[in-house]
């Protein structure tokens, strides 16, 4: 996997985290900013404990109701937030958004939940060429493949577990828009994926 798939031997983050680290860092964003991350483990989000003084961390959960709590961490789900419009000044994430099956109202959640001037920063699997490939969508409340089905790992439900209903191209950039992205747009280059909207 090169530069991408190692990890720091000291804290365990992957070149994502560290390339978010250094998006993040140059944000210019207070230390008393509302933070908002899509996980509540790994090197992203001991970073964040570090950095910001009030962060918010979730997860999803299929048997947890979104707002509820399981040991402490909100279940969340992205396409139907439970938070007030405008609460946070950073969204972030990595590696979330092309496992959502409604990545479009999920987007449109976080910018509703952003402060004017808020930022999303986030990483995604980004395809250099082509439109993005939708892998599967969600017919009359069931999985439909339109590709060989392609499924990644997560901490909580282990590797291959994970259903990816899409790989992003570089029309991600038309479907933030779309989805009401009014702020400059900036990818970081390979191997990172990381976009920032802010």
């Amino acid at each position: 996997p090169g530069t991408a798939g190692r990890r720091c031997v000291r804290c365990l983050s992957t070149f994502r985290h560290r390339a978010m680290g250094a998006v993040l860092a140059r944000q210019g964003l207070s230390r008393t900013a509302a933070v908002f991350e899509l996980s509540s483990r790994g090197a992203l989000c001991r970073y964040l404990r570090r950095t910001f003084a009030r962060v918010t961390f979730s997860e999803l959960w299929d048997d947890v109701a979104p707002g509820e709590f399981r040991g402490g961490v909100q279940c969340q789900d992205v396409q139907q937030l439970t938070y007030p419009d405008a609460s946070f000044d950073l969204v972030t994430s990595t590696e979330v958004f092309e496992h959502v099956p409604d990545d479009r109202r999920a987007f449109a959640e976080v910018y509703r939940v952003l402060r004017p001037g808020g930022r999303l920063v986030f990483t995604v699997p980004l395809m250099d060429a082509g439109p993005t490939l939708e892998r599967a969508e969600i017919r009359y409340g069931r999985i439909v493949h339109l590709v060989t089905p392609e499924y990644h790992g997560d901490r909580l439900r282990g590797r291959g577990r994970v259903l990816a209903f899409r790989t992003y191209g570089p029309d991600i950039v038309d479907r933030l828009r779309k989805a009401g992205s009014h702020a400059p747009l900036e990818r970081i280059a390979e191997p990172a994926h990381a976009i920032t909207d802010g």
